[in-house]
């Protein structure tokens, strides 16, 4: 593929989300992804671009965090280019922090150093985790001041809870509205007293799969918090119907692989991603 080609014309055409079939064989190395899935089934909310409308060879999916852009299909350096720089000027900041996950059947890594050449980027691996039935394994005990509830509308309602800005900014970062989380996923929390520790959610949903979202405020780290939510997500998900429950995580993120493995996931891949924050190059 040659990249030598200057980038002038717009390339990037939206779809409308009653074409989105037209897309779906570009991203089918990728379904591991569940936002891919649900955006592309229309559960979440999203946008795809494309090279060509009527015959597209290269796709670009971003679900509603804008954060998060999914690559599919042939590269294409004046699509990426177009998509990226118009994240950044809808995002009305100085820069757009962003990562890029792509199908590595493509040589969409040649493509994104290309065009981000100039920007500040970095490479790294992700792993994905999978889960097929609940583990059976005993868990240590809760250290006694911590109670797991549901997160429902009752607990956001209270806004003076410690910390209900930092879940409430989770939720958001995978959800467009608290409606949309209450309608299509569920979580729980860990509180010591009136500060939120701690929480698990099931981010995303499509046709029996679930995948999760953890994290533990740092003084409450290595205290089996996270093991004991995560298996309460894992056991209400399967009551619900689940089949298979994914989780990502940085491949260095050495506590979130160990809470996985503690409570049943198996690896199923490393993939790799590139991550940055794009600032408009004058010329």
């Amino acid at each position: 593929m040659n990249l030598n080609v200057k980038m002038r014309r717009p390339m990037s055409f939206l779809l409308e989300p009653s074409t989105y079939a037209s897309v779906h064989s570009l991203f089918e190395e990728m379904t591991y992804h569940l936002a891919v899935s649900t955006v592309l089934s229309g559960i979440l909310e999203g946008r795809i671009y494309v090279d060509d409308p009527a015959n597209p060879r290269a796709a670009i999916l971003i679900p509603s965090s804008r954060h998060r852009v999914y690559v599919g299909g042939e590269p294409e350096p004046r699509l990426l280019a177009d998509v990226i720089h118009l994240l950044y000027k809808e995002s009305l900041a100085e820069s757009y922090g962003f990562v890029v996950y792509y199908d590595t059947s493509h040589t969409w890594k040649q493509t994104l150093e290309y065009v981000l050449q100039k920007q500040e980027t970095g490479s790294g691996w992700r792993q994905f985790y999978r889960l097929r039935e609940p583990s059976s394994k005993a868990l240590s005990p809760l250290p006694e001041q911590i109670t797991i509830g549901r997160i429902d509308g009752a607990m956001f309602a209270d806004t003076t809870l410690v910390n209900r800005d930092l879940l409430l900014e989770e939720i958001h970062s995978e959800s467009p509205s608290l409606e949309h989380f209450f309608r299509q996923h569920f979580g729980f929390c860990a509180q010591d007293g009136h500060q939120l520790v701690a929480w698990c959610l099931a981010e995303y949903h499509y046709q029996g799969r679930y995948e999760l979202g953890i994290e533990t405020t740092e003084a409450y780290q290595r205290k089996g918090i996270a093991t004991h939510l995560a298996s309460t997500v894992i056991r209400h998900a399967f009551t619900q119907g689940a089949t298979e429950i994914g989780w990502h995580c940085w491949a260095a993120n050495t506590p979130s692989v160990a809470t996985a493995l503690k409570v049943g996931f198996e690896k199923v891949l490393d993939y790799p991603v590139c991550y940055g924050q794009y600032r408009p190059v004058l010329t």
